[in-house]
């Protein structure tokens, strides 16, 4: 019997959480950074809501610095004479399967938002938690 209600505790919603709050938590993380300030600026009372949006404005942010590092360092790499190509394509296939887990990172966010879950990304999760106040 205390099992079940240890249960029934952990999947709980926290306090004040709605659906409407897990929409717009998931929702920020669809064009990520865009998507983030739109709802951030909209939802400013919602801890959970503001948690999310600004988890989801540093993810992209994050993700677009690394993509673009690695694009620039690709192109500089591949200028070099005789071994250039190869290296250019052991990048290309680094973009690939890094693209391949953002974009499941990315799905996992917006179900857990929608579940109703705080799921901090590390590195990033508890800066976001920080700036939203949350």
């Amino acid at each position: 019997m205390p099992e079940e209600k240890m249960a029934a505790a952990k999947s709980a919603p926290a306090a004040g959480m709605n659906d409407e709050s897990k929409l717009f938590a998931a929702l920020s993380y669809v064009l990520t950074v865009l998507s983030g300030i739109v709802i951030y600026l909209m939802k400013k009372d919602d801890k959970y809501v503001k948690f999310h949006a600004m988890q989801s404005i540093l993810f992209g942010i994050v993700v677009f610095v690394v993509m673009i590092g690695l694009g620039i360092v690709g192109l500089v790499v591949g200028l070099i004479p005789a071994i250039g190509w190869i290296i250019g394509l052991v990048l290309g296939l680094v973009q690939l399967v890094l693209s391949l887990g953002v974009f499941v990172v990315w799905l996992l966010l917006m179900w857990k938002a929608y579940n109703g879950e705080k799921y901090k990304l590390p590195l990033i999760g508890a800066q976001a938690e920080k700036m939203a106040g949350a």
